[in-house]
């Protein structure tokens, strides 16, 4: 079920609204006229003037006010329902210029899902909750952990894993002499004592892969909009004829969809906003052969190293409690 804030759930609100009350008006009038001039009710005086015959316009009896707004309210109505139908499509399908989006390249293969960043990516778990902060600059790494359960990280640069014991009487960790390289793949993850994950901080460099193939999800942040180049490519290249089959990478959570076409080079496009952080599925809406069933996946939001996704800048919430963390925003 799509977040509440989205704007597939806010036009189908309005729809709805809109649907009840013309139902209402029509039956409602449709049972009280069945009611009033049904067989055996008392004849109305004058009831010649009210027989209606085929192919002729009942001249004696109208009401030109009535009639007139049979046609005007209902004429209104539809350009009113129209325009928020055009203003939502403005709204889901304006592809801003790629300066102004956080870029990432979905690339749907036989049976899973790649993504390639186009922009790098720092992130970090909310330290308000995991009471774990890090901060990695030039040669120092610092891990505070004050009022965490956490026992010991582990610093993975590039594929290449170190574990490092926490000082827990100063509740931190200090390393120098480990360089942060912003074109390497880096991940930072604390454990408490039973190994249980605590928090995750985490850079994305330029050309960063990651697929579900592995378990991984796709990462984006907060509060951007983001635009998703989809294409369609073959796992196997041994035969030069293949170019990939049919999928359609769909975002349940905000009501977007777009289908990855096998051979067109130029690829497709989804963009969104997301404004909260949480984790959201992700779905394969075209049938794409034997393991389609296979074409899942995450979506994680996240915040910034040293933002967070508190400010609702997506559509607002009908109610921001029962959504906080539970809801991906925007559209």
């Amino acid at each position: 079920m799509p977040a509440e804030d989205t704007v597939f759930n806010v036009v189908y609100d309005k729809y709805m609204f809109w649907s009840v009350i013309v139902g209402l008006l029509t039956f409602g009038w449709m049972f009280i006229a069945m009611l009033r001039y049904r067989d055996g009710v008392e004849p109305v005086e004058n009831m010649e003037k009210y027989h209606i015959e085929v192919g002729s316009f009942p001249v004696d009896s109208h009401n030109t006010k009535l009639e007139i707004a049979f046609y005007v309210l209902p004429t209104i109505l539809v350009v009113w329902l129209t325009m928020i139908a055009l203003a939502s499509n403005t709204a889901v399908w304006t592809i801003p210029s790629d300066e102004d989006t956080f870029n990432v390249d979905v690339i749907g293969k036989q049976w899973f899902w790649e993504f390639h960043y186009q922009d790098d990516l720092t992130w970090e778990d909310d330290p308000r909750v995991s009471h774990v902060d890090v901060n990695w600059t030039g040669g120092m790494l610092m891990v505070h952990t004050h009022g965490s359960e956490a026992t010991n990280v582990t610093v993975q640069v590039d594929g290449v894993e170190t574990d490092y014991s926490i000082d827990l009487a100063a509740e931190m960790l200090t390393v120098s002499g480990i360089y942060f390289d912003k074109g390497l793949h880096s991940v930072i993850t604390a454990y408490d004592a039973e190994d249980n994950l605590l928090h995750t901080w985490e850079h994305l460099p330029v050309g960063a892969v990651l697929t579900t193939a592995g378990g991984q999800h796709l990462i984006i942040p907060c509060d951007e909009s983001s635009t998703l180049d989809l294409h369609s490519r073959p796992h196997d290249y041994s035969n030069p004829a293949y170019v990939g089959v049919q999928h359609a990478f769909w975002l349940p959570e905000w009501g977007v969809k777009e289908d990855l076409v096998p051979g067109l080079e130029s690829g497709t496009v989804i963009t969104f906003f997301p404004d909260d952080d949480g984790t959201f599925p992700i779905r394969c809406a075209e049938y794409c052969g034997l393991d389609h069933s296979k074409m899942i996946g995450n979506i994680d939001i996240v915040a910034r190293d040293g933002e967070t996704c508190d400010t609702d800048t997506g559509i607002q919430k009908t109610d921001s409690g029962d959504n906080e963390g539970n809801s991906g925003g925007g559209y």
